[in-house]
């Protein structure tokens, strides 16, 4: 069951709209988020779909045609006169030295893609011609400094133009660019305001479809049962928004800054991320708690932190070490006096110590060996005076660069089996490419930590769950995998692949009651599913 949805569900950020010439077919582009949220976690090994382009019929809300396997943003497109082909221009500037870039065919028929050419800059503009046997592009420099001999106009305002024969699905063909054929930008770019420009891109949306109001969504952050009845959620365009599903009715809070996370305190705090206008200034982390019916402020803290509670009235916050400001170290809150007290329990930093178990009867945090080390990773509990015990190794120390685990994710397990923890990460590799193998186990609590199930897997998680009222527990992991688990035995009960009407998506965040389980996904959808009657057909979880 869809409780939100987008108008279109299945994209992310819309960066391009883009019309066939003979007006039947719509092509959308879109760019979808990392997950970043909350601040002082970050998790990236799997998520393989950031860019799609999506084509729709007149009218038709669910694409036809989807196309996903592009690495870097969609500048252009370009549709084939005569066959069902899409040239795509892609490209970026990598932050630092080159332009990178790629061309893609996509044949939308047989969802059959071929590179075009080979060892191409980023590409702004692509045009078939009418014959349809020649692409024309206008793509940046190599790099900062090529081309500087012919011109001194700086390196991000020169396009050079480049024509790459087209013969069908023949593979990549090598192209060569003169330095002296330079065109400055502003000879043939219209200057248009990004604001302009995307009212432009809305307008033309919701005249294809037929709507008198486009609404958009980015990826919801988290979403959190309040009652067996309301479902919390937190996402960009608010701080926190709560939806009845009896009769219908939404509720918003807005404010400064955007809802990041919902703890799962009593009563519920909500953690504030930091409005896109403070940008440069130094990071401050706030915390809002949901009493009566209302939001207000609980706490404010210099620094990035990410907060977990306990369900014994404790809020720990761990502040990453990285970003630069004069945070007093970590910080254990009470919450029905509001007293804070400040501890430093040890290097923090987004990729490594993140564990995320809240919730939980107590606190849980992750140290290195030592506590100022990021490596050799330990469970931790903190205890009520706010010490530290050491439970166990998060992996086995046996000095390979697998033992050291990252992007870690776990949730509080209590059942037949025992008190456990259950703890999804990935192992460690030094070549990227290689940095996809991924665990999940679940462990006792108890020292020294006796294993009691334990998987492989392709992609980091997202989120993990416990439903104890059916014994399962859930995972969401970053390729768009939904691992479905009995909590005892740890065999696999469902395995399947999330979408929405049909189309994949990634959810990034979870939260169970009863049998039910919300979700939260990266294009912005919420929906509710039963777990009792489970069923993936052909390998696909259907949210709708």
């Amino acid at each position: 069951m869809i409780v939100f949805s987008p108008t279109l569900p299945g994209n992310g950020k819309i960066t391009g709209v883009f019309v066939s010439p003979d007006s039947h077919i719509l092509a959308v582009a879109s760019l979808f988020p990392l997950l970043t949220n909350p601040p002082g976690r970050a998790a990236y090994t799997g998520q393989r779909l950031r860019h799609r382009l999506a084509l729709y019929h007149r009218g038709e809300r669910r694409p036809f045609a989807a196309f996903d396997m592009l690495r870097l943003p969609i500048n252009d497109i370009s549709f084939h006169p005569h066959e069902p082909v899409i040239a795509i221009a892609a490209g970026s500037y990598d932050g630092g030295w080159f332009f990178e870039g790629e061309l893609v065919a996509w044949n939308w028929s047989s969802d059959r893609s071929w590179p075009l050419a080979g060892g191409l800059p980023e590409i702004e503009l692509c045009s078939f011609n009418v014959a349809g046997d020649r692409l024309d592009l206008l793509v940046r420099p190599w790099d900062e400094e090529w081309g500087n001999e012919e011109s001194e106009e700086d390196p991000f305002d020169r396009l050079y133009p480049v024509n790459v024969a087209y013969e069908g699905a023949v593979g990549s063909i090598a192209v060569e660019i003169d330095p002296a054929t330079w065109i400055a930008r502003q000879t043939i770019d219209r200057q248009v305001s990004d604001q302009d420009r995307q009212s432009a891109m809305e307008r033309q949306l919701a005249n294809w479809f037929g709507t008198d109001r486009l609404v958009q969504r980015g990826a919801i952050w988290d979403v959190a049962w309040l009652d067996n009845g309301r479902l919390a959620a937190v996402h960009d365009l608010c701080l926190l928004e709560i939806h009845d599903l009896e009769n219908g009715s939404v509720v918003c809070f807005s404010g400064e800054g955007y809802g990041a996370r919902i703890l799962r305190s009593s009563p519920p705090i909500v953690q504030i991320g930091p409005p896109a206008s403070a940008l440069g200034e130094a990071p401050r982390s706030r915390l809002q708690v949901l009493r009566d019916g209302r939001l207000a402020e609980f706490g404010a803290f210099e620094g990035v932190y990410t907060f977990v509670s306990s369900r014994d009235g404790r809020v720990l916050g761990r502040r990453d070490r990285h970003p630069a400001g004069v945070g007093q170290a970590d910080v254990l809150i009470d919450i029905c006096t509001g007293q804070a007290r400040f501890a430093d329990l040890g290097h923090y930093d987004c990729f490594n110590h993140h564990i995320g178990v809240d919730g939980a009867p107590d606190l849980y945090l992750l140290q290195g060996t030592p506590p100022t080390s990021h490596k050799k990773k330990r469970l931790c509990r903190v205890r009520p005076d706010g010490t530290v015990e050491d439970l166990w190794p998060l992996l086995p120390a046996d000095g390979s660069h697998a033992s050291h685990a990252m992007e870690c994710i776990g949730c509080y397990v209590e059942d037949d089996a025992g008190r456990g923890i259950v703890v999804a990460g990935r192992h460690y590799h030094p070549d990227p490419r290689q940095g996809h193998h991924g665990f999940i186990y679940r462990k006792a609590i108890k020292r020294p930590g006796r294993e009691i199930w334990r998987h492989t897997t392709t992609a980091a998680a997202s989120a993990v769950v416990h439903v104890a009222p059916i014994g399962l527990v859930v995972a969401a992991l970053l390729d768009g995998t939904i691992l479905v688990l009995d909590a005892a035995a740890g065999t696999v009960v469902a395995k399947a692949r999330a979408a929405v009407n049909g189309v994949a998506t990634v959810i990034y965040a979870m939260d169970a009651s009863d049998a039910l389980l919300a979700v939260g996904t990266f294009d912005g959808c919420i929906a509710v599913i039963a777990l009792d009657d489970l069923s993936a057909d052909g390998g696909i979880l259907e949210l709708a």
